[in-house]
């Protein structure tokens, strides 16, 4: 896979010194310097965490959220918010966003989500736990990840990382706006 697609299925580094870094995870690349509408609802969504302990803040899952879909060969990643929250959080981010995000809203939604981005790749690895899917890491950070050099920004204090997990909490009939 090239790197324009920003995503990845990949060993995750170990954040604290007794957690385990063996998993294979999917990866996700947001540049929130992107003109993408998608991108930059997600960033702006990112800061909608709740910090439960110093340094470590959780986003509910209808604020952000991931589903995967299976196609032959390809696993995608959709990465949802619920309408209300989308409602909500796009007039207090500006003119010029609400009119980029339009198209976003107007389209029929994905599992009671609005859909913000898609990601896929060709792989055979099964994202499936034992209690559901896994959750997604997102690499935040300015202009698109290699994936040679995925968690460098990272690791230098020029990028964050955010796991989200399903998404929930949408509207019940998918076709509804």
């Amino acid at each position: 896979m090239g790197d324009a697609e920003q995503m990845w299925i990949t060993v995750v580094p170990a954040l604290e010194a007794d957690e385990d870094d063996g998993a294979e995870l999917v990866v996700v690349g947001i540049d929130p310097a992107s003109d993408d509408p998608g991108q930059q609802v997600v960033n702006a969504l990112l800061d909608r965490g709740h910090e439960l302990r110093e340094g470590v803040f959780y986003l509910l899952p209808f604020d952000l959220g991931v589903r995967y879909e299976r196609g032959g060969d390809r696993l995608g990643v959709l990465v949802l918010t619920s309408p209300e929250v989308l409602d909500e959080m796009v007039p207090n981010r500006g003119a010029e966003l609400a009119t980029a995000t339009a198209p976003l809203r107007d389209a029929p939604l994905v599992d009671g989500g609005v859909l913000l981005l898609r990601r896929e790749i060709a792989t055979d690895f099964d994202p499936a736990a034992s209690e559901g899917d896994q959750p997604v890491v997102l690499l935040v950070q300015d202009g698109p990840a290699a994936e040679s050099d995925l968690f460098r920004a990272f690791t230098a204090g020029e990028a964050a990382l955010a796991v989200i997990g399903p998404c929930s909490g949408g509207e019940e009939d998918s076709d509804d706006r």
